[in-house]
């Protein structure tokens, strides 16, 4: 497929405009891309399927006639260098023949590695969280100032807002962790803690998988199983973002 005499409108118009014997594998390309990175932006560009994060190049694909291009820039693909081994490739580029199932796995791992990458570096806590914190009593304020610090050095790569009047920490549109004001100290609330098997969160109600612990001063946070509970919350998830839709079920997240 000769791209470089055409000019195509957008994404569709290019995989519908490809030989009809690959149209099906481009677009489970586009659907992974789109996945793996919802906040990419689409265009046509260097007349081919190309993704931007942040204004910043994501990755690109092309079809031709024995092979699909896909190009996630030299830094994408250095990262999986042991992976792309048994293809053919080019600086930040590699050809997945087209007589062979493409590895959209791999795909996946590496549009999300581009993401993470274009994100912009984290400059301190949203200013809503700040302000949070400061309308704390002293007390208070230093037990969620160690939290926010914590959970943040944990869940690097998490979004943090105010939701529901208090601070959240959120992995791909799903609450994780967050902490509130009590009448008795700050709570400190995971989402799916009731499925950590850890002896110091408490269940909530039952209805959902949250647990929590209450604290009333600073001194009480133990940052070494704060820091253990933080890593079990990336790798034990149950599907929150989406309970409306399922009407109220709640759903494990397989982690990958």
């Amino acid at each position: 497929m000769n791209t470089s005499a055409r000019k195509f409108k957008d994404i569709p118009e290019y995989i519908a405009l490809a030989p009809r014997s690959i149209q099906k594998t481009l677009k489970q390309i586009r659907v992974t891309i789109r996945e793996a990175s919802p906040e990419a932006v689409e265009s046509i560009s260097y007349g081919m399927p190309a993704y931007k994060v942040n204004g910043k190049p994501l990755a690109y694909f092309a079809a031709f006639e024995h092979h699909i291009g896909f190009y996630a820039l030299p830094s994408g693909h250095s990262a999986f260098k042991k992976e792309l081994a048994q293809y053919k490739q080019g600086k930040g580029s590699v050809q997945f023949p087209t007589d062979r199932p493409i590895p959209l796995a791999l795909i996946e791992k590496m549009v999300k590695f581009n993401t993470a990458r274009n994100q912009p570096k984290r400059t301190g806590l949203p200013k809503e969280i700040l302000a949070y914190n400061k309308r704390q009593t002293k007390g208070d304020k230093m037990i969620c100032d160690l939290l926010a610090k914590e959970i943040d050095r944990g869940l690097p790569k998490a979004e943090r807002k105010v939701w529901h009047a208090h601070p959240v920490w959120f992995l791909d549109g799903n609450p994780i962790v967050g902490y509130s004001k009590l009448k008795d100290g700050v709570r400190l609330m995971f989402w799916s803690g009731a499925s950590f098997g850890v002896k110091d969160l408490r269940p909530g109600t039952g209805k959902f998988k949250d647990a929590s612990v209450t604290y009333a001063s600073v001194n009480e946070i133990r940052v070494n199983d704060l820091a253990r509970w933080l890593k079990k919350a990336k790798d034990i998830q149950w599907d929150y973002k989406n309970i409306v839709k399922r009407k109220g079920k709640l759903i494990r997240i397989a982690q990958k």
